[in-house]
């Protein structure tokens, strides 16, 4: 009977745990793993081995250009405010590079020398098929970022170096146009012109309704016409007023006038007009002169006498120039009177009219304020619009000159792979495909915890084993 304080100690560290590997023990796992090792090696050295026999004597041809962060072709007045992700920028102009529209542009540039082609490199009569230039320019190009710096690599493999060149060459001429041009955006151009077009309709329909609202006030510039109008407005009421003054002043005269007329003739008062006035009063004195010279003729002389007949006939003839000359008087204060009436009414009329039409002033302005609301905010949107649209269309017909993309070198032939080369690649390569497998095969080995060999259980639990079950029923 074994007690169960008796039993041996088991090595923690599981089979093979706390002893070191025996070259037995290292033959034993490459047996056992040897179909993992090959498994993982054959096909790493076969896909390599055949890359590199296609290789083999291949030219390879690179063109490098230098990638500008700084937006040189946008001019922003420095309002970027993020830091520029390097990483994120090149990674896009990577992937930019190497996309099926680039391959397509530079396979149009590169169509027309198929024949050139064709007869320097005989196999490479397969580009003349439908997509057999792109196919053949997508598996034979590179482009790859030259360590930390912000340099672009294009490369290009073909059996002979003028093929790699060209190619290569059309590939980087490609994508620094299809970068250059890639903003032009014609559907951008077209939308910015229907929005122009729409503004200016509606900007052509605001400014006739304004002209509409105009005629229809008489005025032709609203503002202006409206303060001349009140200028105007307070100068015809003064001249009224001062009208109105002299149409009573002028009728006073008159009625007074004729008051004193009609009850004596010779009886009058003086008025302004001092010239006729003063004829008056001689034609008046006159005939008192002549009536006073009858008088005294009368008393000397009979009635019927010839001196006393020729003073009648004088005192008849200044009464005559007497009674016309009031006639005149009284005429000329009428005719004054009626200008001045006539004047009154007609600034009558103009201070009514003006009036009439500076009521209407403000609903015009009012309604010609808002309008000139609505045309302002349309004519900032037409600016703004127009701005876009040249921005766009500065963008599209953007070129080389402005680009943030710059030639670094031209195309040259960097790499001949020679026989020799191909068999040092392919044993280094053979190295560290068996040496990954080797890798994989110990790591397996350590996680298997099954035990193959009885000595491994003899030296762990130090119990003597007599016998091995290789298969179970």
């Amino acid at each position: 009977m074994i007690m169960l304080g008796s039993l041996p100690e088991v090595s923690k560290g599981g089979v093979g745990g706390g002893s070191a590997l025996s070259l037995r023990d290292i033959v034993f796992t490459l047996y056992r793993r040897r179909w993992l090792i090959l498994a993982i090696a054959v096909p790493i050295i076969v896909v390599g081995g055949i890359s590199l026999m296609r290789q083999t004597g291949s030219y390879t041809a690179v063109a490098r250009i230098v990638v500008e962060l700084n937006e040189v072709q946008q001019p922003r007045w420095n309002i970027r405010t993020s830091a520029i992700d390097y990483d994120r920028e090149l990674s896009t102009l990577f992937n930019m590079a190497m996309s099926v529209p680039v391959i397509e542009q530079a396979a149009d540039v590169l169509r027309d020398s198929l024949p050139v082609f064709q007869e320097l490199d005989p196999e490479a009569l397969f580009l003349s098929e439908e997509r057999g230039l792109e196919d053949y320019l997508g598996s034979h190009m590179d482009v790859s970022v030259v360590g930390e710096s912000s340099i672009l690599e294009f490369s290009f493999q073909s059996p002979h170096p003028r093929i790699s060149l060209m190619f290569v060459g059309a590939l980087r001429d490609a994508f620094l146009d299809f970068y250059t041009h890639r903003r032009s955006d014609g559907m951008a151009i077209d939308y910015y012109n229907e929005q122009m077009a729409m503004v200016r309709s509606e900007l052509d329909s605001l400014l006739v309704l304004r002209t509409m609202v105009l005629e229809e006030t008489g005025y032709s510039s609203l503002t202006d016409e409206l303060r001349y109008g009140t200028g105007q407005l307070a100068n015809l009421e003064n001249e009224l007023y001062a009208a109105i003054a002299r149409v009573n002043q002028l009728r006073t005269e008159f009625n007074n006038l004729k008051t004193f007329l009609d009850k004596d003739p010779r009886q009058f008062p003086t008025g302004p007009d001092e010239s006729r006035s003063q004829a008056l009063v001689y034609w008046r004195n006159i005939v008192s002169k002549h009536e006073d010279e009858l008088n005294n003729l009368l008393s000397v002389h009979t009635e019927n006498s010839v001196p006393v007949a020729r003073q009648k006939e004088l005192l008849n003839l200044s009464l005559k120039n007497l009674a016309q000359h009031e006639t005149n008087y009284v005429e000329s204060l009428r005719l004054q009177l009626l200008k001045q009436e006539e004047r009154e009414s007609s600034l009558r009329m103009l201070v009514a009219e003006i009036k009439e039409r500076n009521s209407r002033g403000p609903v015009a302005y009012q309604r010609v304020s808002l309008l000139d609301t609505e045309i302002t905010s349309l004519r900032k949107l037409l600016e703004e619009l127009q701005g876009k649209r040249g921005e766009v269309r500065l963008s599209e017909m953007a070129d080389e000159r402005i680009s943030n993309l710059v030639n670094l070198s031209d195309p040259e032939v960097r790499e001949l792979i020679s026989g020799g080369r191909t068999m040092i690649y392919l044993v280094i390569l053979s190295f560290f495909a068996v040496a990954l497998g080797l890798v994989a095969a110990f790591i397996m080995e350590t996680m298997d915890h099954r035990v193959f060999v009885p000595n491994d259980i003899e030296d762990n639990l130090k119990l003597p084993v007599f016998a091995s079950i290789t298969k179970v029923d």
